[in-house]
C-alpha cells in the first residue's frame, strides 16, 4: 500500500497535509515531518500544512487553502480516523484521501488508502518509517519534527507504547544532526508562573471513593489566570499522574473556540479507551480524549471510570 501512496504523491500537483483538531505534538510532529520531506523531494509541487493551531506549535504557521485546490488535492490525514476528532473542511474536499494513524479506532469516514499501524508508538514514527521505506530522504528540519512528535507520545521513551523499532527510527532521526537538548528545552522548559499555575492545580484536584482524580476547569478558571484551554487540557493533566493511590485521572477543560468540553482520560492500567469511545472519541488504550458538550456528560464518564475499576477488581 506504501507504494500505491506514494505513487499518488508523485502524479499529484498539490498535496494538503492535515492532522486532528487541538493537535498534540504527534500531530504536529507527523504532519510537518512529512511536509518538510516532501518539500525537499518535491519543490515544484505545492504542497500545504493545514490545520487549527495552539501553543505546542514549534514549527511554522499553517497554510489557508481554497476549496478549489481541495478538490484537485491528493489530501493526507494524520494521527487520526475519527470525525469527531477532525474539522471536516479539512479532510471533505480532495482529490484523494489518504490516511495514518497509529491509533485502535477505526475509520468513520470514506477514504481511498489508510495505513493503521497500532505497534508504532506515534504517527511520527509511522510517518519516519514511511518515508524511509520508500527513500525519501528525512532532512534535518523534518527529523526534527518526527523527533519531537515520537517523544511527544512516547513520554520521552517512558510508555510501553516505545518499541526496540521505536528507538531505531529515533536513532535514525538522531543521525539527521538534530540538538536533542534545544529540543527539551524548547518542550519542556517552563515558566515561573506555569510552575505556580500547575501548584494551584494540583491543590484543587478531585478524589472519587475508587481514587479516580479528576478536575473540572471551566471558563472562569481559564480567565482568572490568562489561560489557554489546550495548555490546561493537555499540559496539565500529568499533573495527576505518578500517584500510587490514583490508577485513572481525567482533565475535563472546556473550550469557549470550539463551545465543548475537552476530555483528558488516562490510566497505568485500566483501558480508559473504552469509556472515551462511549462518547465518540479514540486514542490509546491508557491515555485518550473525547468531547463532550455538558458538564453533565463529564459526571457520567467519571462514573464509567469509577466502573472500570469495580470491574477490574472482581
Amino acid at each position: 500500500m506504501e507504494r500505491e501512496i506514494y505513487s499518488l504523491i508523485q502524479i499529484h500537483d498539490s498535496i494538503v497535509i492535515a492532522r486532528h483538531k487541538n493537535p498534540d505534538l504527534d500531530a504536529y510532529g507527523s504532519q510537518f515531518g512529512l511536509y518538510y520531506a516532501l518539500k525537499e523531494r518535491y519543490p515544484d509541487k505545492n504542497i500545504y500544512a493545514i490545520g487549527d493551531t495552539n501553543n505546542l506549535n514549534y514549527f511554522q504557521e499553517l497554510d489557508e487553502v481554497d476549496i478549489s485546490i481541495k478538490k484537485k488535492s491528493l489530501v493526507i490525514v494524520l494521527d487520526t480516523v475519527s470525525k469527531q476528532m477532525l474539522n471536516e473542511e479539512d479532510y471533505i474536499h480532495h482529490d484523494k484521501l489518504v490516511f495514518f494513524d497509529h491509533h485502535r479506532n477505526f475509520a468513520d469516514v470514506e477514504y481511498d488508502y489508510y495505513i493503521r499501524d497500532i505497534e508504532s508508538s506515534s504517527t511520527s514514527e509511522l510517518i519516519a518509517n514511511f518515508l524511509m521505506k520508500l527513500g525519501v530522504d528525512i532532512t534535518k528540519e523534518s527529523a526534527r519534527a518526527l523527533y519531537m512528535g515520537i517523544i511527544g507520545d512516547t513520554g520521552r521513551f517512558m510508555f510501553n507504547s516505545t518499541t526496540s523499532k521505536t528507538l531505531f527510527t529515533a536513532s535514525k532521526l538522531l543521525e539527521k544532526g538534530i540538538n536533542i537538548q534545544e529540543i527539551n528545552d524548547l518542550i519542556y522548559l517552563e515558566s515561573l508562573d506555569n510552575k505556580k499555575i500547575k501548584n494551584i492545580f494540583f491543590n484543587t484536584i478531585e478524589l472519587t471513593k475508587k481514587n479516580v482524580a479528576y478536575r473540572k476547569n471551566n471558563q472562569e478558571f481559564l480567565e482568572k489566570y490568562d489561560l489557554d484551554a489546550n495548555y490546561v487540557s493537555r499540559g496539565l493533566i500529568s499533573q495527576m499522574s505518578g500517584i500510587k493511590e490514583v490508577p485513572i485521572w481525567a482533565n475535563f477543560t472546556y473550550d469557549k473556540s470550539v463551545k465543548q468540553i475537552i476530555c483528558e482520560l488516562r490510566s497505568r492500567i485500566y483501558p480508559v479507551l473504552k469509556v472515551a469511545q462511549k462518547y465518540g472519541g479514540g486514542g490509546h488504550i491508557n491515555a485518550c480524549g473525547c468531547s463532550v458538550d455538558t458538564w453533565e456528560e463529564t459526571d457520567n464518564i467519571i462514573k464509567d471510570l469509577n466502573k472500570l475499576i469495580k470491574e477490574k477488581r472482581k
